[in-house]
């Protein structure tokens, strides 16, 4: 794909403040380190380091990846038009996701589980939400630019476990990545601006509704006055056919089902709405903001400085609208009814795209410092999960493999040779970077993005199978559906998460009828969850108990109940 430097031009915000080149030291010569930017080879491989450890070979995990893979599996029943959960509608997300992953769930059932089919699909679109940050900074900054804006949005630590989590927020960064792909090459390509705007915008609401179409949208909209006064009519352009097109793709889902089922779309749209604007409290502003300070490090210092080295040149709508984005995204997260950190990960986007551009700018301390500390952090990192992984494995020292064991009872450590040498692999290749790296500015976001791939491929290999044991719903599953008869009947719940009902469904084929809305009232046989030692969802004279069963180091208990 051409870029603008390809094409011999430049956008109005790179031409406005052309970047500094990347310090190098005088002394370094390229030829004997590894370069900077990394070559199209190093940065797939980095690429793979983060995204490939995980994908296959374990179970759900809790609770994300769990719910995201519960709802893929029921969408399949019925007619896949609304995602279901454990036999209901399920009105929180669009249909987009969960019908990718249920499709490639079921295609590769010949090879690997369901779960692990439905989750490459999260790793596909988290694939292309990196890529397509990588081309709106590009066209926007240029070269460097574009790859550091990727390994910013990479090395967010928000994304660390959501990124490998079958989850349909996966689906909305790839739509809104897009969709600040379209409006950044809006300026030379309106027409082919308007197909990216349009269709990323579409998967986007697709995927988790007016939260995820939202905030470019209102950013785009905002700034058309603004481009309109500076002339920039190729701008208008863009977004008015992107915004006309969005309104014809986006309706042909809501138009079926509401034909189809129209209750199911009511309550779906009254629920979308319900869900972004609820009343902003305090403590929801406070939860969001605290967890922003950690969940889009690095790229929200890197992105204020963009902000404020490029401050004369706003009225670019390329680089406006990441910035008015994230604003409008800080808003409607205050008037959110969730309040979970997953929330977090539809600002990442249009913060990743300026820290790019303020990386390659860094003053040499700057860029040092997180370089160094980006090396220290992942370091200690790697060395306690090799030191605990081979206290667990070898019993030496005692304390520590007590204290490993204490995390995972019961679980008893083999050695699993191909994990092993993936580890190696990927410690040995961390390494050779952190010493064989160019000494330019473009280390710091660089050694940031190899330090998570580093820290999550490590977690997902020397750890793979403790943290699977800890995170997995299977064995509870499996355990009541082997308490039960072949034909148990109707089955009825009380105090099940929707997370729990998912996983009964998924791992042992149990659908129940939910106590707290009125049904199941006369089903023979009760499953009850809560608190150890807590006995207020007890169903009380009348039920005997069956089974109970807890998930390792969890409080929380499930009992079975049969009506006497």
């Amino acid at each position: 794909m051409e870029s603008a430097a390809d094409l011999g031009q430049t956008s109005p915000a790179a031409s406005a403040r052309p970047p500094r080149e990347p310090a190098m030291a005088d002394d370094e010569r390229p030829s004997r380190r590894i370069a900077l930017p990394l070559s199209p080879l190093f940065t797939a491989l980095l690429l793979a380091a983060f995204l490939l450890p995980g994908v296959i070979g374990r179970d759900p995990w809790k609770v994300d990846d769990a719910l995201g893979i519960s709802i893929a599996w029921g969408t399949q029943e019925g007619n896949g038009l609304l995602p279901r959960l454990a036999g209901e509608p399920y009105f929180e997300d669009g249909p987009l996701f969960y019908w990718v992953a249920g499709a490639l769930g079921s295609a590769l059932e010949f090879m690997v589980p369901f779960h692990d089919g439905a989750r490459i699909a999260a790793m596909l679109f988290v694939l292309a939400a990196l890529w397509f940050v990588r081309l709106a900074a590009r066209e926007l900054y240029g070269e460097p630019q574009g790859q550091l804006s990727m390994l910013a949005l990479l090395g967010c630590l928000g994304l660390f476990v959501h990124a490998h989590e079958a989850s349909a927020d996966t689906a909305m960064l790839a739509g809104v990545a897009a969709t600040y792909y379209g409006i950044a090459i809006a300026w030379k390509k309106p027409y082919k601006a308007a197909a990216f705007f349009a269709g990323g915008a579409t998967v986007a609401f697709l995927a988790r509704g007016i939260f995820g179409c939202a905030p470019p949208l209102i950013a785009a909209l905002l700034l058309v006055p603004f481009a309109a006064a500076y002339r920039a009519r190729s701008y208008v352009l863009a977004v008015g056919l992107g915004l006309t097109l969005f309104l014809v793709l986006a309706a042909i889902w809501p138009i079926t089902l509401a034909t189809l089922q129209p209750g199911a779309w009511a309550t779906w749209w009254s629920d979308q709405i319900a869900s972004v604007t609820q009343p902003p409290t305090t403590a929801r502003a406070l939860y969001f903001l605290k967890t922003l300070t950690w969940a889009a490090w690095p790229a929200w210092p890197l992105a204020f400085w963009a902000v404020w080295a490029y401050r004369r040149y706003l009225r670019d709508p390329g680089f406006a609208v990441p910035v008015v984005a994230t604003l409008v995204t800080l808003v409607l997260l205050v008037f959110t009814r969730s309040q979970r950190t997953i929330e977090v990960l539809a600002v990442l986007v249009p913060l990743a795209i300026p820290a790019g551009a303020a990386a390659v700018s860094l003053r040499r301390g700057a860029s040092s410092a997180l370089a160094s500390f980006a090396v220290v952090m992942f370091g200690l990192i790697a060395v306690s999960a090799w030191v605990l992984w081979f206290a667990w494995h070898t019993g030496f020292p005692a304390q520590l493999h007590a204290n490993v064991a204490k995390l995972t009872p019961g679980l008893v450590p083999r050695k699993e040779w191909l994990r092993m040498a993936t580890a190696i692999v990927i410690t040995a290749s961390w390494a050779a970077l952190m010493l064989g790296a160019q000494r330019t500015s473009l280390r710091a976001l660089t050694f940031w993005a190899a330090g998570v791939a580093l820290a999550w491929g490590l977690a997902a290999s020397l750890w793979l199978t403790a943290v699977n044991y800890t995170q997995s719903y299977r064995s509870i599953a499996t355990a009541l559906r082997a308490a039960l008869p072949p034909n148990p009947g109707c089955i009825a719940s009380r105090g099940l998460v929707e997370v729990s009902r998912g996983v009964l469904h998924y791992h042992g084929g149990i659908l129940t009828e939910r106590r707290e809305i009125g049904r199941g009232a006369q089903c023979r046989w009760l499953v009850v969850a809560g608190r150890v030692g807590d006995r207020s969802a007890e169903p009380g004279p009348g039920w005997k108990l069956v089974w109970e069963g807890q998930r390792p180091r969890e409080r929380e208990r499930f009992r079975l109940y049969r009506r006497a």
